[in-house]
């Protein structure tokens, strides 16, 4: 039997504990930061256990000046938690249009720009992704977007007939870029199929923002701040590309004894 408080139930609490600590991960905050003279580390550790009362729940929200309650923790605007259990308040922030930069896979040297539109999906109770103004109109995609409770990251995944792409970014940062790297299938021609990875950045646009899309060629007006943007993604370490080194050549050693 499930005991109904002020704040919901066990899972509802649990809600607003992720959303709480979702808010903090966007924001470069941690937990200790909520510790105050009335409010212990022992009721933060209980917070976010989902044990805590109306009280705290006021104190926390106080300090970071955001409701982590309803409407944000109705059964309506809990995401499953198939795709991370956050709560529409948390998230809301990410919904608008984001322009798109990668690499292209067959001329790496050259970009592909489109857009992407983020928005919240009341069908699917989560948020949503829908790519747009691609100039490779048969490829673009559409999924949903998962965010790992705990991690400053979040995936858009999407998959069809079998096929599924992976986009892990970071969160926005105060310029609302995104950076990460993309996984998928690539189809250089026919029947010919290659796995790829590649550097990607996602940056909100601001309202009436046109900016510039298709291939991106080395001679683009844009090249050269696209690409500045992709460096970070490596440079900046938010991704990796293991690569194995190749062995250090030995020194040969004195001739032996004989």
């Amino acid at each position: 039997m499930k005991h109904e408080t002020a704040l919901g139930s066990k899972p509802d609490k649990k809600a607003i504990a992720h959303a709480i600590q979702r808010y903090l991960d966007a924001n470069g905050l941690a937990r200790k930061d909520l510790i105050r003279e009335h409010l212990s580390k022992s009721s933060i550790e209980k917070l976010f256990q989902g044990d805590f009362t109306e009280r705290t729940l006021n104190k926390v929200e106080g300090i970071l000046k955001t409701s982590f309650r309803a409407p944000s923790a109705s059964r309506e605007e809990v995401a499953d938690r198939s795709v991370g259990g956050y709560v529409f308040d948390a998230v809301q922030d990410l919904q608008g249009d984001y322009l798109c930069v990668r690499p292209m896979f067959a001329n790496p040297a050259n970009f592909n720009a489109y857009l992407v539109t983020i928005s919240w999906s009341n069908e699917r109770k989560c948020l949503v992704f829908e790519e747009k103004s691609r100039f490779d109109g048969k490829y673009r995609q559409h999924g949903t977007v998962h965010i790992p409770f705990g991690t400053a990251y979040m995936n858009l995944v999407s998959s069809s007939a079998g096929n599924v792409r992976t986009i892990l970014l970071s969160l926005p940062d105060s310029d609302g870029m995104m950076r990460g790297i993309i996984s998928t299938l690539s189809n250089p021609k026919g029947s010919v199929y290659i796995p790829v990875a590649a550097p990607m950045v996602l940056r909100k646009l601001r309202k009436a923002e046109e900016p510039e899309l298709g291939i991106i060629a080395e001679n683009h007006r844009s090249h050269d701040e696209y690409r500045s943007w992709l460096a970070t993604v490596l440079t900046e370490e938010f991704g990796i590309f293991a690569m194995p080194q190749a062995p250090a050549k030995r020194k040969s050693g004195a001739a032996g004894k004989p």
